[in-house]
């Protein structure tokens, strides 16, 4: 086979493997499909030819059939996954929220069990009837 149209056929397989990750059944349509070409190409003396037979050969539409497929394979591949992950990442968050106390609830739980130590509680009591009689004090002050 002419070294040009080696690297022809080459690259048009490379383009798959380049562009989408294969699986062992695609694959096996790729090797298919490119044995096709490879004789074809065995046929052919120059890259012209070549390239001449290859574009009104019923393999070139074989060719461009078989990349439409593996690329809507592939995106829907990664519009699922994406999907997945999107509905995956949400629930881990929403399970955030659920399972981590919020600020307001910490410190509500750590001022309960204060006040149930015996003389916190009392200390607690005196402090908050402290600070709200000076509270009031400053509303009741006469201003000068």
């Amino acid at each position: 086979m002419d070294k040009i149209v080696r690297q022809s056929i080459d690259a048009r397989k490379a383009a798959y493997a380049n562009s989408f990750e294969i699986d062992a059944e695609t694959q096996k349509k790729i090797d298919a499909l490119f044995a096709e070409i490879e004789k074809l190409g065995e046929k052919c003396k120059n890259a012209g030819e070549f390239e001449a037979e290859f574009s009104k050969s019923p393999l070139n539409q074989k060719y461009m059939d078989l990349f439409t497929e593996i690329a809507t394979k592939s995106a829907t591949k990664k519009a699922v996954k994406s999907a997945a992950v999107s509905a995956m990442q949400s629930a881990a968050e929403q399970a955030l929220r659920n399972v981590v106390p919020t600020r307001a609830a910490v410190h509500q739980k750590v001022y309960d069990e204060a006040r149930s130590i015996p003389g916190v509680g009392d200390a607690i009591d005196v402090a908050e009837k402290a600070s709200y009689a000076g509270h009031l004090a400053k509303l009741f002050r006469k201003k000068k």
